[in-house]
Formats: structure tokens, sequence, C-alpha cells
């Protein structure tokens, strides 16, 4: 099997989420045997592969150019649509930002309650925009073989919400490696840590007014590539509060296995690997309502509306008086059952139907 993991062009200037599955794929599909070449493209060559493999629909900008690309090579086509429905976040976020850089704590509670109340009149009114984006990326699903998702929650969201019914699915949960579970957890542990780029979708922003009169440390770990969200974080951070833009892999570790709590109260994380690599090295998690994160941390994690303060705050702090983890707790057991052999395996099962049902390629245009 010749695979094209095709991923947005920009992953070696932003990096994210979509990129490091791309790279635990590939790793995991060549040590089965699996010819995998990694392809950062806006117009990807497949030809000589038997299938090509997009990481994302998320930018339609983008992965329309991949596909039609890709559809001219007469590979199969097998998509991970990293997706999920963000019409709440594009509609609420310039608000959110609003309430949240001018007025006293009260004020600021009082109008992000009325956001919560009014939250459904206005993503139903998201105005033509925002319809014209969920129908390219639902068009963008329609032209694959067989959709690989990350969870049944993303499946039931593509078919679901962006209508896409008649697309075979597969579903392959992200995995951890070995080394996510080594390492001696600091027994005094300690602190809040939240590790992701300083983003309206990671809502860190929220995070820190939250918790802004709390009486503990907390380190933001992230680059800042947004310089008006970035101040709305510095607005509402607590003297005890540190921001790190970058950290190697051994100190990142060594943070997370002090820490007492990681939270991130994102507006929809599939699932978000630095949440689970937090569990993984004994932390407690406080993690978004929105997303997949509870197929993948189960009822062993709090989980947080991120439009609703009060509600974080209190998971925070619940999260930070109760006592430590113990070593192979249930949420360890869980963790340690995603494992990226188990996704290049269900990967493999997607490829393989890809093939059977693209034929000869009936979209294909022969080169």
């Amino acid at each position: 099997m010749r695979a094209l993991l095709v991923v947005r062009p920009s992953v070696g200037d932003v990096r994210g989420g979509d990129a490091a599955v791309a790279e635990h794929a590939a790793d995991a599909l060549r040590a089965r045997g699996v010819q995998a070449d990694i392809a950062a493209s806006l117009t990807p060559d497949a030809r000589g592969y038997d299938v090509a493999h997009v990481f994302g629909i998320f930018d339609p900008d983008v992965a329309e150019r991949q596909v039609e690309a890709l559809r001219r090579s007469g590979a199969a086509l097998v998509i991970s649509p990293i997706w999920w429905d963000r019409t709440a976040l594009f509609c609420l976020g310039p608000l959110v930002a609003r309430v949240l850089s001018a007025g006293r704590p009260r004020g600021v509670q009082q109008r992000l309650a009325r956001l919560r109340r009014d939250e459904a009149k206005l993503v139903r009114n998201a105005g033509r925009g925002a319809v014209r984006h969920l129908a390219r990326q639902a068009a963008l699903l329609q032209r694959c073989d067989v959709a690989l998702t990350a969870s049944m929650i993303e499946t039931f969201a593509c078919a679901r919400f962006l209508g896409v019914e008649d697309v075979p699915y597969v579903v392959a949960p992200y995995g951890l490696d070995d080394d996510a579970f080594e390492g001696t957890p600091n027994p005094a542990r300690t602190g809040v840590v939240c590790v992701g780029r300083l983003e309206p979708l990671k809502n860190q922003a929220m995070l820190l007014f939250a918790l802004r009169d709390l009486d503990v440390e907390i380190t933001l770990v992230g680059a800042s590539r947004d310089a008006a969200y970035t101040r709305l974080c510095r607005r509402w951070a607590s003297p005890r509060t540190q921001f790190i833009e970058r950290v190697s892999d051994a100190e990142l570790a060594a943070l997370l296995r002090g820490s007492a709590v990681h939270a991130l109260p994102s507006w929809g994380d599939l699932p978000g690997f630095v949440s689970l690599e937090a569990a993984a090295r004994g932390a407690r998690v406080v993690a978004g309502a929105r997303g997949s994160e509870r197929e993948y941390l189960g009822p062993d994690a709090a989980y947080v509306d991120p439009l609703d303060p009060d509600a974080i705050r209190a998971a925070v702090v619940h999260a930070l008086e109760a006592p430590p983890r113990g070593a192979g707790d249930a949420l360890d057991a869980r963790l340690r059952t995603f494992r990226w052999d188990a996704y290049a395996e269900r990967a493999l099962d997607a490829y393989t139907r890809a093939v059977v049902a693209s034929g000869s390629g009936e979209e294909s245009v022969p080169t």
C-alpha cells in the first residue's frame, strides 16, 4: 500500500494537531509496511499512490484545492475531517472579546450571562457567510471515498450537522506515545497549567477571567499570534500568572508532571492532545464540553461550558482541592488503550475500503 498524507502548506509556520496526527499516522503506517509520505501542499500530486489522505476540511480555501488536485491523480481519497461546527465561536467570539475588553468584573459577568441566554438565537442568525462556509465543508467531505474520523462524536457531527450521511465512515481514535506515560510524577503537584496557542478557540482569556482572583500559580504555554487576544489575556491575568511562548518537549513534560490541574476550556477540541498528555502525566483535567473530549477522557475529567466563567472556576477549584490522582488509576488505564498502532490499523481499513470504493476512479482525469 502506498499512501500520500496531505496537510496544509502552513504546518511549518503554524504547528497544530492536524500536523501531529499526520506525522504519528505516517510513523505508525510505516511500521506496518505502508509507504507513507507526507505532502504539505496546496496542489499535491498523488500519481503512483494507491490512496491520498487529506487531514482537515476546516479551511475550505486550502482543502478545496488539495482535493481537486488529488481527484485528478487517480488515487482513492480518504479525508480526516478534523471538523466541528464552530459557528457558535464565529458568532460569539467577537462579542466575548468585546465584553472581556472593558468593564468591571460584575458587569462582565452580567453581559456574559446575557450571551449565554441569547446564544441559540445568535447562532441561528449566523448569516450567509457562515452558511456558505458549512456548505463548502460538506461538499468537500462528499467527495471522499471514505471519511476517517477521530471519534464517534465527530462522525455524528459530520453526518448530522454537515448533513454528509452517505459517505462511509471509519472511526480511528488518536493515540498516545509510550513516553507520554514516562517519568516520575511530582508528589507535590501545584498550580494550573494551560497549553495551547493563545487564540479564541482555546479560550484562555475566559479562563483567566474566571481565575482572576484565585491565589494560585497559573502558567499559559503557547505561541502568541494574535496581539489583540494576547492583550485580552493579560488584562485578566493575576499576579501569579506567567506566559511562556515556547518550551522544549522535556520542559513541557516536566511542567505537566508537576502541575495539579491542566485547564483548557476550549470551544471544541477534537479532543486536544495536550489534555490527553496532561492526563497521562497524572494531572487532573478540566476540558471544554463542546468537542470530543468526553469520548477520550470519560468520567474522570471535568467538562465546562466555555462561555461560563463560574463553571470554569468551580471546576478548577474542585480539581485543585481534590487529592492527587493515584498511579495507574482508571483514567490512566483508559488512556493506555489509545495507541497509534491501533490508529494505523483503522486507517489501513479505511484505505482498503477507499481503494475498493473508488474502482477505476470515476472522478479522475487520466494522466
